[in-house]
């Protein structure tokens, strides 16, 4: 069993609701255990899970694979991974990828001690040939032969 941290973190403008941001982010990480704290104006939700099954669930759904893997991958360094996602999509359970120019979801997966954060990667978004999952080693030895 792949041992993993996910952080969760999205600020809440006055000019949202605190419960559909939260929502927002239960939509895609049900599992989450949420804190709300407010500063300056400001609301914000933070929280953690170890769940991404729903996460992978929507991916699939939407046939976003390849968008997922790439994204997770440029954003990866030694240990974790991070990304945004929209919340007005999350809100109607749907993974969009931000940039956080409207302030959306911040997420970090983060590998614990011994494991590998590419190998968590190949298994939130595995790679895809012709839209059908495709098992990674097989085609580097189809590759190598070819």
């Amino acid at each position: 069993m792949v041992i993993i941290k996910v952080i969760i973190k999205s600020k809440v403008k006055p000019t949202e609701d605190k419960y559909k941001v939260k929502k927002a982010i239960l939509n895609i990480f049900p599992k989450a255990n949420l804190r709300y704290s407010e500063k300056d104006f400001y609301g914000k939700w933070e929280g953690e899970t170890k769940d991404v099954e729903r996460f992978k669930e929507l991916i699939r759904s939407q046939a976003i694979l390849d968008t997922a893997r790439m994204i997770l991958e440029e954003k990866m360094d030694e240990n974790s991974t991070r990304f945004y996602l929209n919340k007005q999509a999350a809100f109607v359970k749907a993974v969009n990828f931000d940039i956080d120019v409207h302030g959306g979801i911040y997420v970090k997966i983060i590998a614990e001690k011994g494991e590998d954060i590419l190998k968590i990667i190949k298994d939130i978004a595995p790679r895809t040939k012709g839209g059908v999952i495709i098992e990674e080693e097989e085609e580097e030895i189809i590759e190598e032969k070819g």
